[in-house]
């Protein structure tokens, strides 16, 4: 192994390192399309493969837009994933209809189908993460995609080596590892050369209708001539960002538990609260907020969040409310603020009742729930109202799933005795014809979840846990 070789390879490790899955036994999905970045990556991990148990599944999406050279790229990338020994999973889609559909960009269309197929694959298997071929090259590309969009500085950090993507509906989490995301492109195209691999070339990376080839294309090699050194200005840039949103979301943090209350429509913000809050901060709020109920920001502009700023402060008039695209609507009152989909009158299925093993899965009306053993809670997301970390010892192995009885009292977290389950209810805004159907989880200690509004803070974890279960609900139709 050459020196540069040898550098791309520590550069690969660190990233896994740093995300804890060097020695994660799950499977690492690889997005392969078979062009020289994901193909230096793919062969990179194989390499790792035999000092680190890595155990690497290869994925290819057909996204049927280059017909025939599409098909071989397919073709391709499972020859070289059977040359490697590694499992594949290669399917098409139809991005034209789903853009059609959507009404999105070539560009936004791709990427949602993309992720979509690369996330029902990751869950199928089992998989830690996926790898994801994102060199430098591109992180100076997307720094000026969110420039131009207007995106603020949580877009001028660009992509990150590791993340967390939820889907739109927020049903679905996806880890993203970018391993090459210090390494140049050049560096990608060397190493295939020294191992002698041979990558597919897309020739729809020559087409200017996509905005960033144009950026590509056109305006890197303009700016170059101001700075020749313009690619790796961007990426400092991005770091920059990236080290100040870190700060930012840290005090971001420290806010959050007492300004926002999830609710299953979306989310309700205290403006009294909002209000006190550095105009940074108020910001970055609701980018976050949109970020819960969307997925991701890259369609929220800086343009949105000062007009929802100017809302709150009162500089539109008499106006309350403002879309902000994908069904989200953003609303201010005189004691709270609110971004969310308010649901029909009876969005939730009668409730029946069931049991549900710890671990385990049952199917209700209108519901599938899943519980499984986890080794400690993961930050669960205002979007998320329908999943939850809870404390197995006072839970019991066997917990029923039930609608509310006269009589029910609830414990909910923060507060130290109990209160009428109904009072609840009417404080947490759970409208009267909602409230026969909300599910209950109730443990051996009574009500541990009111589920889409708030666990028992007698079900919570804590230091002294010792067995955590991740309890999902998830809708069937």
């Amino acid at each position: 192994m050459t020196a540069d070789e040898a550098r791309l390879c520590h550069e690969v490790e660190g990233i896994l390192q740093e995300a804890g899955l060097l020695e994660d036994q799950r499977p690492l999905l690889v997005a392969v399309s078979g062009g020289p970045d994901s193909l230096a990556l793919l062969h990179l991990l194989h390499t790792l493969s035999d000092r680190h148990p890595l155990s690497l599944h290869v994925a290819h999406l057909n996204h049927r837009l280059r017909g025939p050279e599409s098909e071989e790229d397919g073709r391709y990338v499972c020859e070289v994933a059977g040359n490697l020994s590694l499992p594949v999973t290669s399917e098409a889609a139809d991005v034209g209809a789903f853009r059609r559909e959507r009404r999105l960009s070539w560009e936004a269309a791709a990427r949602e189908v993309r992720y979509a197929f690369l996330s029902q694959t990751a869950e199928r298997i089992g998989a830690a993460a996926v790898a994801l071929g994102h060199t430098a090259d591109d992180q100076a590309e997307t720094v000026l995609l969110h420039l131009l969009r207007g995106s603020g500085l949580q877009g001028l950090r660009g992509m990150l080596p590791h993340t967390v993507r939820r889907s739109r509906n927020g049903t679905r989490r996806l880890t993203l590892l970018r391993p090459l995301l210090r390494v140049t492109r050049e560096e990608t195209v060397a190493y295939c050369q020294a191992r002698g691999l041979t990558p597919r070339h897309d020739s729809s990376n020559l087409e200017e209708r996509y905005t960033r080839n144009r950026i590509r294309h056109r305006l890197l090699p303009s700016l170059a001539q101001y700075n020749p050194s313009i690619r790796e200005a961007l990426v400092r840039l991005a770091r920059t960002a990236a080290r100040d949103m870190d700060f930012i979301d840290r005090q971001l943090q420290q806010a959050w538990p007492a300004l926002v209350t999830p609710e299953p429509w979306g989310l309700r913000v205290r403006r009294d609260g909002f209000r006190a809050l550095h105009p940074s901060l108020q910001a970055h709020l609701l980018r976050r907020a949109w970020e819960e109920l969307a997925g991701e920001t890259a369609d929220l502009t800086s343009t949105q969040v000062e007009a929802m700023m100017d809302l709150v402060r009162g500089e539109e008039g008499g106006r309350r409310s403002l879309s902000l695209g994908r069904g989200v609507r953003f609303h201010t009152g005189y004691e709270e603020i609110t971004l969310g989909r308010r649901p029909a009158s009876a969005p939730l299925p009668p409730m029946e009742p069931a049991l549900l093993s710890l671990p385990g899965e049952a199917h209700i009306h209108g519901w599938r729930v899943t519980a499984r053993l986890v080794d400690g809670p993961v930050q669960v997301g205002a979007g998320e109202p329908y999943r939850a970390h809870l404390d197995v010892a006072p839970l019991g192995d066997r917990v029923q799933i039930r609608p509310r009885r006269a009589g029910d009292r609830f414990q909910p977290l923060g507060m130290e005795g109990t209160k009428r389950l109904n009072e609840f209810m009417i404080d947490a805004r759970i409208p009267k014809n909602w409230r026969d159907r909300v599910p209950l989880l109730e443990g051996k200690s009574g009500v541990a979840w009111v589920v889409g509004w708030r666990i028992a803070h007698w079900a919570r974890v804590t230091e002294a846990t010792g067995q955590v279960v991740e309890v999902i609900f998830a809708r069937e139709e």
